[in-house]
């Protein structure tokens, strides 16, 4: 999980969110004049898109990337049958990956919240260890996100893996190349891994601040 920074609201939703808010709640309290379509509009194509970009076509979770092996989901950060006031709210909604989705499914807990990337900084609650993430001694919040989410489920473990052996890979073919402009461009291309737009990024960064610091 890293700290994500939103995007302005898609016009789509500027231009609607106050009937659409106002729409659901109709609905919700059993208005049946109004569509069914009220309940999902937060589903609304252009926000959808707007959620994927500004987190790189990753989980805003656990970092997986989404598009090439399932669509994604729009996730209310504070489910909305909890504050349906929030169904398009922007600030509450991110784009995430199903396994995450249904694990967190309407947990709200106003005295121990999961971790909002949108807010906190992760970095300050999370270690990530090789292809683990622990919860930082007396976080409760990031014992909570872990333990809820299933940030240590072993299929992300083993992904996880995957990544930093490949990243190892180009640390040893760095080890061989003598100082010079080649030598310069592999270590632009390592630092790079730990970009935010790849996936498991803050994993791949701590991994490297070792690795790089050790070297």
């Amino acid at each position: 999980m890293i700290k994500i920074e939103k995007l302005p609201k898609p016009r789509v939703l500027s231009d609607n969110e106050e009937q659409w808010t106002d729409e659901y709640i109709r609905r919700k309290g059993g208005d049946l004049s109004v569509p069914k379509a009220a309940e999902t509009r937060y589903r609304h194509p252009d926000i959808k898109s707007t959620l994927r970009l500004e987190s790189h076509d990753k989980c805003i979770f656990c970092e997986s990337k989404i598009s090439h092996v399932f669509p994604g989901e729009t996730d209310h950060i504070i489910p909305s049958s909890k504050k349906p006031e929030y169904i398009v709210k922007w600030d509450n909604l991110g784009y995430v990956c199903k396994e995450c989705n249904r694990n967190k499914h309407n947990y709200y807990d106003d005295r121990v919240p999961l971790l909002n990337p949108f807010i906190d900084e992760p970095k300050d609650y999370l270690l990530f260890v090789g292809p683990l993430v622990f919860p930082k001694p007396g976080r409760i919040r990031a014992t909570t996100t872990v333990e809820k989410l299933k940030l240590d489920r072993s299929a992300l473990i083993e992904r996880k893996k995957e990544r930093l052996q490949n990243v190892q890979l180009l640390l040893e073919r760095l080890e061989l190349f003598p100082h010079g402009s080649a030598r310069e461009f592999l270590l632009e291309e390592i630092e790079a891994e730990a970009d935010s737009s790849r996936e498991y990024s803050a994993t791949v960064r701590q991994f490297l601040n070792q690795a790089l610091a050790e070297g």
